[in-house]
């Protein structure tokens, strides 16, 4: 009954928690990422609630009360309060209950840890230009107003020089995506050279001429997009660098051409690579992938349009420092060359990385507060456990103490037991982590699967919170007299 009564306060404190946790949760967690409806606490969650507080009041209540019916009355009045007591089967119970608890633990942690460590490489990795100052804004173009090629033109060119006008602007420009964001993908052929036929799904970025300079992208060869690049004049384009070295083996690649929808486009130049989500490859949610990018000028309208359907542009602007207040200057240029622009938002470029790595952000935080939580119920499971015994021993601990062990001696006779519950539970903990990692091949990126630090890591934090739990019940012994031990005997 006791349990039962704990049991049932605790899953009440339990959905109280969850439903403030869950609603904060909502908020952080875009609609795409949750089930058609959203998640809350129904009457399914208040069922499975009840029933594992049910169970477990049961389960765990029942073992001791059935092991208390096992103790042999006398023996226990002769020798209350001494080691045949201590070592009793519920004692070995609590220690199998801490072993699981405390492996279980290394598990959660090892899994929280590898992941920390795939996101701190990813938002790490090398981006291939300048994400500071930039800010960009989104606005949807799939409007019959902009189906012509006029139209669309007339609204780039007002826009990127309002833009460029605001004080405190250092460069501006319009590009279908950029970097952090997954692109176009469109098939392209190489038309010359010898990879001459080979065809395939790139990227495909239109821009306007000043894009690379408002992102700071390098130009590695060649020349970049210029303002006499238009559609009166040659194809051009300019490719990155994984670009050339997947389809033009880095051979001249300057002056190569390309085909798409029958236009022979002219390579330009090569710039630096920037990472983006990748296309139809599976791995890394961020990498290096082979881009092609157009003059907007250039791009077949029937595409535009197309592209529109999917793909909000984005107006960059770059700015000289931190610039407060840009978001309504953009708004205000924006809307000088369009009052009518549905804007939905303004980003800074590295709240665009966020959003990239937003699967690798929910679940750093899911099972980092899962870790966090298996962390805190080892090390009350550990300071239980050794303060039963302390209790369990006192009159021992005073007759030893009276007898000449030290307090230092006794303190570490009863903590050993729970740092050897620990070490038990971290071997179990470090085998069980070895299969557990594995399921979470796909989800690694740039560290190993048995990554030495994370593990060491893991195994200090968990030693360092077993000796804590352990050490600290046993000051209790300090307050033993030995003297009235030896008369209470």
């Amino acid at each position: 009954m006791e349990s039962l009564l704990l049991t049932t306060a605790g899953c009440i404190a339990a959905l109280m928690v969850g439903g403030l946790t869950l609603e904060a949760m909502n908020r952080r967690i875009p609609q795409n990422f949750l089930p058609l409806g959203g998640v809350s606490v129904d009457a399914r969650v208040l069922l499975f609630t009840a029933a594992a507080g049910i169970g477990a009041s049961l389960f765990f209540g029942l073992l001791p009360a059935l092991s208390a019916g096992r103790i042999d009355v006398g023996s226990t009045l002769v020798n209350g309060g001494t080691r045949s007591v201590a070592q009793s089967s519920g004692t070995r119970t609590r220690y199998a209950l801490i072993i699981g608890e405390v492996a279980l633990t290394v598990v959660l942690l090892t899994v929280a840890g590898l992941l920390i460590r795939t996101l701190v490489y990813l938002r790490t990795l090398p981006p291939g230009f300048n994400p500071e100052n930039v800010v960009v804004a989104k606005a949807s173009l799939d409007d019959a107003r902009y189906n012509d090629r006029a139209s669309f033109l007339k609204l780039l060119d007002e826009s990127t020089a309002a833009i460029q006008n605001i004080p405190g602007a250092q460069s501006a420009a319009v590009g279908l995506t950029v970097p952090y964001e997954r692109a176009l993908n469109y098939s392209v052929k190489v038309a010359d050279g010898s990879q001459s036929g080979d065809q395939d799904i790139t990227n495909l970025v239109y821009v306007t001429p000043s894009y690379f300079d408002a992102l700071q992208i390098p130009l590695r060869t060649g020349r970049l997009l210029a303002v006499n690049d238009t559609s009166n004049s040659q194809n051009v384009a300019v490719v990155n660098a994984a670009f050339a070295k997947r389809y033009l083996c880095r051979e001249n690649s300057v002056g190569r051409h390309l085909l798409s929808d029958g236009n022979t486009i002219e390579i330009v130049g090569i710039s630096a690579d920037v990472i983006t989500p990748p296309g139809f490859t599976a791995g890394s949610p961020i990498v290096a992938e082979p881009t092609v990018y157009v003059p907007a000028t250039q791009m077949p309208m029937q595409l535009v349009n197309l592209a529109h359907v999917w793909f909000q542009p984005s107006w960059i602007v770059r700015t000289r420092g931190n610039f407060s207040g840009i978001n309504q200057q953009m708004q205000q240029a924006l809307a000088e060359a369009d009052p009518n622009l549905p804007i939905s938002g303004f980003y800074a470029m590295r709240a665009v990385l966020s959003e990239a790595l937003l699967l690798q952000h929910a679940e750093v935080g899911l099972l980092g507060t899962l870790a966090a939580l298996a962390l805190l119920l080892s090390s009350v499971g550990i300071y239980g456990l050794v303060s039963n015994l302390v209790n369990q021993r006192t009159r021992e601990l005073g007759i030893r103490m009276a007898l000449g062990c030290t307090l230092q001696g006794a303190m570490l006779e009863v903590s050993r037991s729970g740092l050897a519950a620990t070490g038990a539970g971290l071997a179990c903990g470090l085998f069980l982590s070895s299969a557990a990692v594995k399921v979470l091949r796909s989800q690694l990126f740039g560290v190993a699967l048995y990554d030495p630090l994370t593990l060491g890591a893991v195994s200090a934090l968990l030693a360092l919170v077993a000796l804590l739990a352990a050490v600290l019940p046993t000051f209790r012994i300090a307050r033993i007299d030995p003297a009235e031990t030896l008369r209470a005997e």
